[in-house]
């Protein structure tokens, strides 16, 4: 990335000091803002992506067989699609502690941002619980009635599911916290604890698996071990970053304290007891914003279920090669993920500053880099799928020839993928996260629910895994170019929080 242009310079200069940030960010450049934000997100992508890899390696190679590799893999791929269900709630909270704290903190008023993510953390561990519950609950229909799987890939999948949902108490709190962290511009805490989870969710797994002899269940709670780990050391640094600012505040709020420091001046969020007593109002803040985004990843994972459905009745093979596509998928998106976390941070504070051309121009440069990021990983992809597809299909041959083209079709998709992707992050970012599900339930329903539906009832014969990753490609094409006409009629930017 460059240091940034001349058209950068211009509206700099047009902003007579409006749409400077503070901390870290301050006297940089915007692209070099991106960079900074986005580096810890991209490494705990990374360290997620190589944490999930492990688990579905694991899997796929506990039987020998082409055909329990098939079911095992299958039943692991389900799994995500249901613990999907359970974190749209622990989402929500995310996305509203993201745009307020990013908001509050672009406009200096850091107590009111404090508040929000200690808020946040409450509100996280309610959901969690929530979470956990709902996905016990709800495993046991999803699995063996929503889906057509075959008796041992449902066993699978229920064995990880009743044990691993747990999970989502400890994560409730981990989420919520992390997105309150990066929307005040700090990434790099998040991801050292994300780096807990992950590397301790390996570790954990492996000695459940492959020592304790517990498979499917040791993946399950080497999960749960890693996040609560790392649950117990993300509360102990707030803990420690609220001693020190006690100290310095010496009874003064923070903003009064705030405001005799230099104008880049940023305090780091900390806990702090008294903020953690239940605010309905703040509550309902943070989840006026997260809610429209929970509905539409809502409708989304039914729109998905049912696409899993139409996939599994195509056999196990191709439930398998799906997920192993997703996984591989995975990769290519992670420079792009990272980015969005960036913008997303950075539209919601220049918008908090009252810049809305820098967080314009920020939404612009998220989309370049991400595009150019993942079509070189497409093109990768497309000339070497069997590099990637070996990993987790080496077991069988029947996941290797359903997997191999389904990876190519990346090539096409990945533009596509990556543009609509930083756009709906930044639009979140700034708020408007309801007009993005009008746009997610549209386009989604019409091709991978209405056109999928007609194809399946008139021309049962033709379908193919790899034709519904293309008709995933027309969706993707057309949500980018409506989302692309929004982003420019800029009612995003008026959007209040």
């Amino acid at each position: 990335m460059s240091v940034g242009d001349g058209r950068e310079g211009k509206v700099r200069a047009a902003l007579h000091g409006k749409g400077q940030l503070g901390g870290r960010l301050a006297g940089l450049s915007l692209p070099r803002q991106i960079v900074h934000i986005a580096l810890w997100p991209l490494l705990e992508q990374v360290m997620s992506f190589i944490c999930a890899s492990t688990s579905l390696f694991l899997a796929t190679h506990m039987g020998t067989a082409g055909d329990v590799t098939e079911q095992i893999a299958s039943g692991i791929g389900v799994t995500g699609y249901v613990m999907w269900l359970g974190f749209l709630m622990q989402g929500a909270v995310g996305m509203g502690a993201t745009a307020i704290v990013s908001r509050m903190t672009g406009a200096r008023k850091f107590g009111e941002a404090n508040y929000a993510a200690n808020q946040a953390a409450v509100l996280g561990l309610l959901a969690g619980v929530l979470s956990a519950v709902l996905m016990y609950l709800t495993a046991d229909f999803l699995v063996t009635k929503a889906l057509t799987l075959s008796p041992y890939a449902q066993e699978v999948a229920l064995t990880y599911m009743h044990t691993g949902c747990w999970v989502a108490i400890f994560s409730g709190i981990v989420f919520a916290v992390n997105a309150a962290l990066r929307g005040a511009g700090d990434t790099r805490t998040p991801f050292f604890i994300m780096l807990a989870v992950d590397g301790l969710n390996i570790v954990f797994s492996i000695f459940f698996v492959k020592c304790l002899g517990l498979f499917i269940e040791g993946l399950a709670l080497g999960m749960i071990a890693g996040m609560a780990v790392a649950a117990a050391i993300l509360v102990g640094i707030l803990a420690w970053r609220s001693r020190r600012m006690n100290s310095l505040l010496q009874g003064r709020d923070v903003d009064s304290y705030a405001a005799e420091q230099s104008s880049t001046f940023v305090p780091p969020l900390y806990l702090r007891l008294h903020d953690l007593c239940p605010s309905l109002s703040t509550m309902w803040r943070i989840l006026t914003i997260g809610l429209p985004q929970a509905l539409e990843i809502g409708g989304i994972w039914l729109i998905q279920i049912y696409v899993l459905r139409v996939i599994s009745g195509l056999g196990d093979a191709a439930v398998g090669a799906h997920n192993i596509a997703i996984r591989i998928e995975s990769m290519s998106f992670l420079p792009g993920f990272a980015i969005g976390m960036a913008g997303a941070t950075l539209v919601g504070q220049y918008l908090g500053t009252g810049s809305v051309r820098m967080a314009l121009n920020t939404i612009r440069k998220c989309v370049m880099y991400s595009v150019v990021f993942m079509s070189l990983m497409g093109v990768v992809f497309y000339a070497f799928p069997e590099i990637f597809v070996e990993i987790f299909a080496s077991n069988s041959e029947g996941l290797m020839r359903a997997t191999v083209p389904v990876v190519q079709v990346f090539l096409l998709v990945e533009p596509f993928y990556a543009a609509m992707l930083m756009i709906k992050m930044c639009l979140r970012g700034a708020g408007d996260t309801r007009r993005v599900m009008y746009v997610s339930y549209g386009c989604m329903g019409f091709f991978r629910v209405g056109c999928l539906f007609l194809w399946t009832l008139f021309w049962p014969e033709t379908l193919s895994l790899v034709g519904i990753w293309l008709l995933f490609t027309v969706d993707l094409a057309v949500e980018y170019f409506i989302l692309n006409r929004m982003l420019y009629g800029l009612k995003w930017a008026r959007r209040k929080v």
